[in-house]
Parts: C-alpha cells; sequence; structure tokens
C-alpha cells in the first residue's frame, strides 16, 4: 500500500489519520499489509512550475522497483496523481480521499473516491453551537488560510454564514499573513468568539502546522476560539462540532479493504460520521460555560479531579508519616528490650568466651562453604537461563535472537576476511501451514513445527546453525558455504521434508501430517548488512512462493 499526503506527519491530523489507517490494515487477516508513505508538499510548492512533474518522475522511477498493489491520495495531491502518476500505476487501484458526496466508484475509472473535508453542515453546526453556548455572540472570526484547499473550504464557509446571516457575522481571514491574522484575533473582542478551521499557508506563501497556529490564536485571543478537528482540542480551544481523524483513518481501512476484496464498501465506512461535540472542561470553566448546556452526547476532556484525585497524595503521604512514625516508636521499643537482653547475656557469656570464639568460627568456615556451593549453583543457573534466552521454546532450535547474533558475526567476520569466510543463508518457510492449524488445530501444527526442526538439524553440519525465525519460518546460516553447496544441502533439506511423514497430534487421536517447505537462499556479499543478506533470503523465498512453492530459489 503506498499512501500519497500533501502534509507530514508534524501535522497532527496526518499522523492521527495513519495511525487509525495503519493499525485497522494490519489486522486483516486475508492481506498481508505493508504501507509505504510518501509526504509530497504541494500546498508549500503550488506557485512552483515544475515541482508536480519531477516530484511524479521521482516517484515513478522509485516505484517502479517496488509496484503497490493499492495506492490512497488525500485530496490535494490528486491533481498530480491523474496527471502524472495514473500511467506509471496502470491497472492499480487508487482509493482517493476528496468532497463530501464523491464517496463510491467513480464509473469508467480505476479510481475509488471517499469523502475526507469539513463540509458546510460541520460548519453550520459549530456557528449553532457558538449561539447556543454564548448567546450574546454576533460576530466570529472564522480562520482560514490561502491553500488551495483552503480557498475550496472558503464556500463552504460562505453557504453556512448565509444561513445565520441575519444572527451571526462571520469574518473570513483567508487573504491574510500569518502576522496580519494574529493582529486581528487579538482584536477580537471576549464576547465574540473564534471559529479556526485551518490556517496552512498564508498570503504571503509560507506554509505552517495547523495545529501550531491554534496554539498562537489561543495565546493571543481574549475571545473563546471552536475548532473543527478533535486533534487541536488541548491547548486552550474550547472546542466545538469536531472531526476525529483517526476515527477517519480506520473507517478509510475498513472501505479499502472491502474494495480489495471485492466487496461493496460497508455502510460503516462510508455513512457514520466521523464528528462529535468534544470540548475542553478547562476552556469552558475559562470562559464561564457551563456543561449543562452543552449538546446532548458531548465528551468532555482534561475534567478536573474529584476530590479524592486532588487531595490523595496528602492523604496517603499522612499515612506514610503515621506508620514510618509508628514503626519507629516500635523500633526503639524493641532495641531497648534487646538491649536489656544483651546486658543480661553478656554476664553468661564472659565466662564461656572463648568457646563461643571457636563455636562463631566453625559457624563461619560452614557459612563459607554454603556460599560457596551457594556460587556455584547461581553460575549454573545464569548459565541455564543464557541458554534458555537463546532457544525456542518449541522447537529446541535457537530462537531469533541467537540468529540474529550469529548471521551479525557472520557478516562482520565476511567484511574483516574477505570472501574466504562467506556464508549462505537460507529462509525456510512451510507451505500452506495455516492449512495444518485449521484441519487439525495448533497441537498438530506444533508437533509439526518440532518434527520439521527435528527433520532440518539432521541434514545440516555441526558448524551450520538451524534456528526458529517466527511462525512457520526457519532460518538456516551456512558458514564457509557458497550458493551452489547450498542449493545442495537445502535440496537434500526439501526432499527429506516431503518425503517424511509427521506424526501429529490431534486431541486424543493421532494423525500423519505431510508437508512441503519453499526456501530463499541468499549469500553475504560485501557491504552487506544483517538486513540485506535477510531480505534478499526474503525476497527469494516469496518468489518461491508466487512461482508455486515446494522449491529453492537462490537470490
Amino acid at each position: 500500500m503506498l499512501l500519497l499526503h500533501n502534509l507530514n506527519q508534524d501535522h497532527p491530523a496526518i499522523a492521527q489519520f495513519d495511525h487509525g489507517l495503519i493499525e485497522t490494515l494490519r489486522t486483516s487477516t486475508q492481506f498481508d499489509v505493508r504501507v509505504s508513505a510518501e509526504y509530497i508538499n504541494v500546498t508549500n510548492f503550488e506557485n512552483v512550475p515544475l515541482y508536480a512533474s519531477d516530484t511524479a518522475r521521482y516517484l515513478a522511477m522509485k516505484y517502479a522497483h517496488w509496484q503497490p498493489e493499492a495506492v490512497f491520495a488525500d485530496r490535494a495531491v490528486t491533481g498530480l496523481y491523474t496527471q502524472y502518476l495514473r500511467e506509471a500505476f496502470q491497472g492499480v487501484p487508487c482509493f482517493i480521499a476528496q468532497d463530501r458526496g464523491g464517496e463510491g466508484v467513480v464509473a469508467g475509472s480505476a479510481f475509488k473516491t471517499i469523502s475526507w473535508t469539513t463540509a458546510t453542515s460541520d460548519i453550520e453546526k459549530n456557528l449553532e453551537l457558538i449561539k447556543r453556548l454564548r448567546p450574546g455572540t454576533n460576530s466570529v472570526l472564522v480562520v482560514l488560510g490561502a491553500s488551495e484547499e483552503e480557498r475550496r473550504l472558503a464556500d463552504e464557509i460562505t453557504k453556512a454564514a448565509a444561513k445565520y446571516a441575519d444572527r451571526i457575522a462571520c469574518v473570513s481571514t483567508s487573504g491574510l499573513s500569518h502576522a496580519a491574522l494574529m493582529g486581528q484575533v487579538a482584536a477580537v473582542p471576549a464576547e465574540q468568539a473564534i471559529l479556526y478551521i485551518r490556517f496552512a499557508l498564508d498570503s504571503d506563501g509560507v506554509s505552517f502546522v495547523p495545529a501550531q497556529v491554534v496554539r498562537d490564536i489561543v495565546g493571543r485571543a481574549a475571545a473563546p476560539v471552536f475548532v473543527v478537528a478533535q486533534h487541536l482540542i488541548g491547548e486552550g480551544a474550547v472546542g466545538g462540532y469536531a472531526a476525529s481523524f483517526e476515527l477517519f483513518g480506520r473507517r478509510t481501512a475498513l472501505w479499502m479493504l472491502d474494495a480489495l476484496d471485492g466487496r461493496e464498501p460497508s455502510g460503516e465506512a462510508l455513512a457514520a460520521s466521523i464528528n462529535a461535540y468534544v470540548f475542553d472542561q478547562r476552556a469552558l470553566r475559562r470562559f464561564g460555560i457551563r456543561e449543562f448546556v452543552l449538546p446532548a452526547g458531548s465528551t468532555l476532556l482534561f475534567q478536573d479531579n474529584s476530590l479524592w484525585g486532588q487531595y490523595k497524595w496528602y492523604v496517603v503521604s499522612g499515612v506514610v508519616l503515621l506508620l514510618v512514625e509508628t514503626f519507629l516508636v516500635l523500633g526503639l521499643v524493641v532495641n531497648r528490650m534487646r538491649r536489656r537482653r544483651a546486658e543480661a547475656a553478656l554476664v553468661g557469656l564472659n565466662a564461656t568466651l572463648e568457646a563461643r570464639v571457636l563455636e562463631r568460627t566453625r559457624e563461619l568456615h560452614e557459612a563459607n562453604e554454603r556460599l560457596h556451593e551457594a556460587k556455584e549453583e547461581l553460575e549454573a543457573l545464569n548459565s541455564n537461563l543464557d541458554q534458555l534466552s537463546r532457544t525456542d521454546s518449541l522447537t529446541g532450535l535457537a530462537n531469533r535472537r541467537h540468529a540474529e547474533e550469529a548471521l551479525e558475526e557472520a557478516v562482520l567476520r565476511f567484511g574483516r576476511y574477505g570472501a574466504g569466510q562467506g556464508s549462505a543463508v537460507a529462509m525456510v518457510d512451510i507451505d500452506f501451514f495455516k492449512r495444518v492449524n485449521d484441519e487439525y488445530g495448533h497441537e498438530a501444527g506444533d508437533d509439526l513445527l518440532r518434527g520439521l526442526a527435528r527433520t532440518m538439524a539432521t541434514e545440516v553440519r555441526a558448524c551450520d546453525l538451524v534456528s526458529r525465525w517466527g511462525g512457520e519460518e526457519f532460518l538456516l546460516l551456512l558458514p564457509g558455504t557458497g550458493l551452489d553447496g547450498a542449493g545442495r544441502l537445502l535440496e537434500r533439506i526439501r526432499e527429506g521434508v516431503g518425503a517424511t511423514r509427521f506424526d501429529c497430534r490431534r486431541g486424543t487421536e493421532s494423525v500423519t501430517v505431510s508437508v512441503t517447505v519453499t526456501i530463499g537462499v541468499s549469500a553475504i556479499a560485501p557491504g552487506d548488512v544483517l538486513d540485506d543478506v535477510v531480505r534478499r533470503a526474503d525476497a527469494a523465498l516469496y518468489r518461491g512462493k508466487e512461482q508455486g512453492r515446494n522449491q529453492i530459489v537462490l537470490g
């Protein structure tokens, strides 16, 4: 999956959207989703003639070697994609976030669209909210920047303002620089209000992170600031009818998974609102807004602690202090009693001091012997723990940590001594392992993994390392072996696995299971780091999967 964003993750809205999108995509049990993201910053370079074409040329070259199977583009990037990148990603479905009302599949094209915008209805609800919370408000400063997206939002604001023209005068800041905006914000009377929509680019062409602009406005404004996005709440803004970009990302992911699976997008993904009434309780109290006038179902953030929450540390500190004093008093009493007993015992000890010294000497010698035995036992336990930390508990093979350390050492040895210290690395994956778990159960799957581990361990040399890499994947490190020699050894393993019927448990029954393996092999090359060798072996493994499985592919 390739994500094409206009702005980068310094913008909280983008970070929250990506978080919701990627988390939901990776929960899919049907698709193995891997995500690459590009942040193109079209807004900041709208007036640079060759920026769009040069950027598209770079992206086409970059992803010619890693062809995505699906592309997501937000609205500001759509023009660049359709004009320059559409041919480079021929046949790849492109999911586009565009104006509300554009949901669904665009007829006769490979594009699928879903809305991501602040609509007229959202602005109307915030204007209505301002009048509800502060009935005396008759003027609202609507903060809006000068980017292409913000110029489009100006039309939505005009429509909403027209509906409330007889009740509220809406003044837009779309033609202002950042400095002029701050001056106008400071001039808004305390009894009026500010509605922040978006300010990513000012009239001088300087770009800004919208969340930072909110902080600047709150620091200058005497009037309450309302917002249309939830990630902007918490820096002093009152709140508002605001969108959750994380929720929008999650619903967009559900919609994309439906579309990739050939299903109609689900109702939740397309129809459900991502907006809710959300407020900062601290800001409400600052401006004297009572909570009972909020719309039903409103969410309050940053609520004051309860009485216990405010004073619990004083209570806990008092109790601790009391306990400490109690223990000190008890300690003094106990010490006094011990002193009296010691004085009485001292009279009797004087007569037998020499015998007691000899007795203590003997006891010290015995204690030293026990200490020595305990030390030896601890060293043995530490050695056993180190071995356990490097061993896979299911198969008894080396685990991934051990394998990575051994492979890192092999790469360093190759870099120091050259080709004479080369090694081959193989990634072994059980074909259709999921079917074994589905048909016979996970207990049978575990037995199969143990049996396969024994089979491979008997086929390799004493200097070779067989490890469990994860799940049904194994990694073999073959020191001093080139690709040809590794291929012959691995072919014996592949044939041996295919010819073996593994005894596995299914509840109280015993079943025999036959499987095959696909193996990807690579050799350590000059300049390699650990990830390079593993990546080539992994890529060879996936080529083997795509070519029909049950084979060895050299990488």
